[in-house]
């Protein structure tokens, strides 16, 4: 690949990265989203024990629903000026 297409494919890359945390902020930092994401939060065990004694599926069930809001607050909280850039 020449060095055209990979400062093509960089700065594509660049602009998806900036466009994703756009959106997830746009979606979640509204007066709306804001009351999902605390609803996503309570249900998904973000500040809460993923552990269930009784059940090693429902342990494993609970930190799946519990990654997808980490997954949300990682973007939500993604620094474009400090995060790794492509």
């Amino acid at each position: 690949m020449d060095e055209q297409k990979k400062a093509k494919l960089k700065q594509e890359l660049q602009e998806a990265l900036e466009q994703r945390v756009s959106d997830f902020k746009h979606t979640f930092e509204s007066g709306p989203g804001k009351r999902v994401y605390k609803y996503l939060s309570q249900f998904c065990f973000e500040k809460q024990s993923t552990f269930d004694a009784s059940s090693q599926s429902t342990c494993n069930f609970n930190e799946g629903s519990r990654f997808v809001v980490l997954e949300i607050r990682k973007w939500l909280n993604y620094d474009l000026s400090k995060g790794a850039k492509v």
